[in-house]
């Protein structure tokens, strides 16, 4: 009976543990970067701690994820004023592999 009354509590961890992560990683990079993938990777992770048990973290997960993917997408849209992380770092990586090959 003990290992019974351990899977809940394990099962409930965990959800909980994939939500956080959902929560403090997707969403801030969800909105900062003009990529759909960080959002579904934190829908995703949502979706699963809800069917682990965690049902308002997942839920809340979910919704929050999926409002940081479209804020993300409108900011590098121009649609929101501001400006996406992608863009504003554009031109600071692209020459760097071949920068010290240059003679200037």
């Amino acid at each position: 009976m003990q290992a019974n009354e351990t899977q809940p509590s394990l099962r409930l961890s965990a959800g909980r543990l994939l939500s956080v992560i959902a929560l403090v990683f997707c969403v801030p990079l969800g909105a900062l970067f003009v990529s759909v993938a960080t959002g579904a990777v934190g829908v995703f992770l949502g979706i699963t701690s809800y069917a682990l048990g965690a049902r308002r973290l997942g839920m809340l997960a979910v919704v929050l994820c999926t409002a940081a993917m479209f804020v993300g997408l409108l900011v590098g849209q121009g649609v929101i004023p501001g400006d996406a992380f992608d863009r504003a770092v554009d031109g600071w990586f692209r020459n760097m592999p071949t920068e010290r090959f240059t003679e200037d």
